[in-house]
């Protein structure tokens, strides 16, 4: 059997006030220690306490609570915007090779394992223009570390994105773009594995390929820059460019697992309940998931989709698969009113006081072979109630009454708190997949003229082998 190692990323888990979300943290660090297959490493991407005159105090409570799970050695840090001392951070974590380029301590740093490489990298020094950069001298080095190295596989992190996509966007590397585009020149020349960062509260693999749209620099290779920063720190999904945004940007607790092999690196995601939110391989293949995962994701959250706010009655047609909507505008969801964490606000109509009852949408997706499912996983944000087609066939209904669904058919219950935005969970069959195209349309249903808002996101996950995600692997 080929050998493999797994190595844990997640980032941000900082908190004002209380210095770290300590009830999140143990939350994610009990999930991933209750994986059949435990890590050999654990990278946190930086945040990891608030900061402040009280740094060093708040870097050991986070260090106690880590050793509540693992031990200190699985661990290593990247400097965060918050943990912004770098003695202090060098102080904390003594074992992680010390001036590996001078006068930056422990906060750049290198470390090799079996096959791969992994470099840390500080970006919380500013430039001229006192925004963040990663200097000359760092670029420098990692040049250097990686022309010399032997590894299969090179995995870059650093804490603050180089193309962010909102929460942070104009005040991360992208405000010194000439810095920024020289260290991505770099990354790309030698072609690394992926980068992982944090600062923007969320879940975004992006796609930073040829096709990326910048007039500053070519880019010749595709290299994911993976972004999880939701570890604790208040989420933030806001989108201001989301250019080649494979999945998200997600506001979800989550941490990223990656198995790490000869043949290729597999990356699952999963959030704090442990449900599947992203699923790829990363490196050598093209194949936009993991090749010997257990579920496919069919339709992420986050996606773009159709849809229909015009208050009108479509009747039954708009749920069938050959439904022309080419005329409907799209967007990623979330999508809603605007009331807050939509990144798509949509209509209601003229009068606040007498919105339409019923908004349309429809996300189509390709299967290669259907056979090799045995059920489909939905997830589900609607408030306040829903009605999911596949294919024109109805095959999940939620907080509606029985019967036939009309367009004025009111949703049974209004929907507050933690029912507004968590994500519901179904098994549904595989009876009405086709190979080669198919949609899902939603409607979603208005529980009174009068309701505050409205709230719409989806997923759809094809389970090969069972009728859970194979998360505890």
């Amino acid at each position: 059997m080929e050998s493999s190692f797994r190595i844990v990323v997640l980032a941000d888990s900082s908190r004002p006030s209380v210095a770290i979300n300590i009830p999140m943290l143990r939350t994610l660090l009990s999930n991933i220690k209750g994986m059949s297959l435990q890590p050999n490493l654990i990278f946190f991407v930086g945040d990891m306490v608030y900061g402040g005159s009280k740094v060093n105090e708040q870097l050991e409570e986070w260090k106690r609570i880590f050793q509540e799970y693992y031990p200190l050695s699985m661990l290593y840090p990247v400097l965060g915007s918050h943990e912004n001392n770098e003695a202090a951070f060098s102080n904390a974590f003594p074992y992680l090779p010390n001036e590996q380029l001078q006068s930056y301590q422990r906060s750049v740093y290198y470390v090799d394992y079996d096959n791969t490489r992994f470099i840390i990298l500080n970006s919380d020094r500013t430039a001229k223009n006192y925004s963040y950069t990663i200097r000359a001298e760092q670029r420098e080095w990692l040049r250097n570390l990686l022309a010399g190295s032997d590894k299969k596989y090179h995995f870059v992190f650093f804490h603050v994105p180089a193309f962010p996509t909102g929460h942070h966007y104009g005040e991360s590397l992208d405000g010194s773009p000439a810095d920024r585009n020289a260290l991505w020149s770099i990354l790309d020349e030698y072609k690394v594995t992926a980068v992982f960062v944090g600062h923007e509260h969320n879940y975004c693999r992006r796609l930073i390929d040829k096709t990326f749209s910048t007039n500053d620099f070519p880019i010749k290779n595709s290299i994911y820059q993976i972004t999880t920063g939701g570890a604790g720190s208040s989420l933030n999904a806001h989108i201001t460019n989301a250019e080649n945004a494979i999945i998200g940007p997600l506001g979800l607790y989550h941490y990223c697992v990656l198995d790490i092999k000869n043949s290729g690196v597999s990356m699952q995601v999963y959030d704090k309940e442990n449900n599947l939110i992203d699923s790829c391989s990363i490196y050598p293949s093209t194949v936009d998931h993991a090749p010997d995962t257990m579920t496919d994701i069919l339709i992420p959250l986050g996606a773009s989709w159709k849809y229909f706010d015009k208050g009108s009655d479509l009747k039954t047609s708009w749920r069938e698969l050959n439904f022309h909507d080419s005329s409907w505008p799209s967007g990623l969801a979330e999508l809603g009113y605007g009331d807050g964490g939509e990144s798509t606000v949509i209509s209601y109509g003229p009068n606040v006081y007498k919105k339409y009852i019923t908004t349309y949408f429809r996300k189509h997706f390709t299967i290669g072979n259907t056979s090799i499912y045995k059920s489909l996983i939905l997830r589900i944000r609607k408030d306040d109630g829903a009605v999911v087609y596949l294919n024109g066939k109805e095959v999940y209904r939620t907080n509606m009454p029985s019967g036939t669904i009309e367009y004025n058919t009111l949703a049974l219950n209004a929907l507050d708190g933690i029912d507004e935005i968590s994500l519901e969970k179904a098994i549904i069959d595989t009876s009405y997949l086709k190979n080669g195209d198919n949609v899902i349309a939603v409607e979603i249903h208005q529980v009174s003229p009068s309701s505050s808002d409205i709230s719409f996101d989806f997923q759809l996950i094809g389970d090969k082998q069972q009728s859970t995600p194979k998360v505890l692997q």
